[in-house]
């Protein structure tokens, strides 16, 4: 019965890897080849999908997903939360794929681990170990080969790419670090909605919904149906259920899925040509969630809620 638990987690946390890096891809048509308004298509992906969990989570624990409004703690962490990791992290994900592709804004993506490592320095004062330190090496290598395919005197993407690349960095270790109080008292599907939500309704004031409204073409239509529904609603279910039957390191390993899917479906679908540089760096940066897994003591059982969101 353990062993089919197990499997159920492993299959729950694999598909949520598989869907964010098809959901890359998704946005990589979108927002290149048909020149969908990232802006507009954060508000309406953040709302449905805010919306989709939130009608989930009710479901699941009925009005228990307003408790969080009965603390000034709880709604201000969730709007630091949203703004700074949650829906900051997909607005600069976006943005990077705009100036780049999947597969590099993906790979950047895990590269949030870097100022975790740092913010755990100064913050806690935990200096890093032997093996953070050699993640950290192991990653601004990786990195470096990314953006310059191994070239001393030039970069193989855009400085707008960088930009918003190191934004993402920042971004996702927000996602990390911002949600974790939250997550001792409340559950993972309830916060991930309403800190959706918000940022939702944060993108619908800067680009209301019904400016710059893409023309809608089959194609479109079922990829932003995909990107909202399968690729975020979905995808964040799917990987908090995960939490619940293995633990996070194995999730987070698991995860690797997502940049592995991406460039997978870069090189297929938009004939995408990667040289040995970006292949090794890929592989590098990748290469340091299984460095800093090593010799983790998690306990598979360890309660979710306890656990950071992606």
């Amino acid at each position: 019965m353990q062993t089919r638990t197990h499997l159920k987690g492993v299959i729950y946390a694999s598909l949520a890897g598989i869907f964010w890096g098809m959901s890359g891809i998704a946005s990589e048509y979108l927002f290149q080849d048909q020149h969908v308004s990232v802006y507009w298509m954060m508000g309406v992906k953040m709302s449905l999908s805010a919306l989709t969990l939130l009608g989930l989570a009710y479901y699941l624990d009925g009005k228990k997903i307003f408790l969080v409004f009965k603390s000034f703690k709880d709604i201000l962490g969730i709007v630091l939360f949203s703004i700074l990791g949650l829906a900051g992290v997909q607005f600069t994900y976006s943005m990077t794929v705009n100036y780049s592709n999947a597969t590099v804004a993906t790979i950047i993506q895990t590269l949030g681990i870097l100022p975790v490592i740092f913010y755990s320095a100064i913050i806690f004062k935990q200096l890093p170990g032997r093996k953070q330190w050699i993640a950290t090496i192991t990653a601004l290598i990786g990195a470096w080969l990314l953006v310059t395919k191994g070239s001393f005197n030039q970069l193989a993407i855009s400085k707008e790419a960088i930009i918003w690349g190191i934004f993402l960095m920042l971004t996702q270790a927000g996602n990390s670090v911002l949600p974790v109080d939250l997550l001792r008292r409340h559950n993972p599907t309830t916060i991930s909605a309403w800190a959706m939500l918000v940022g939702g309704i944060v993108f619908e004031f800067i680009h209301p919904v019904w400016k710059s409204v893409p023309k809608f073409t089959p194609a479109v239509t079922l990829n932003m149906l995909f990107l909202i529904f399968i690729g975020t609603a979905l995808s964040y279910y799917l990987f908090v259920k995960s939490l619940h039957l293995i633990s996070a390191t194995e999730a987070t390993l698991l995860d690797t899925f997502e940049p592995l899917t991406a460039a997978l479906l870069d090189f297929l679908i938009f004939k995408m040509q990667f040289n040995w540089a970006e292949i090794l760096g890929s592989l590098l940066v990748i290469s340091t969630v299984f460095i800093l897994a090593v010799g983790s003591e998690e306990n598979k059982n360890s309660d979710p809620k306890k656990e950071p969101l992606k």
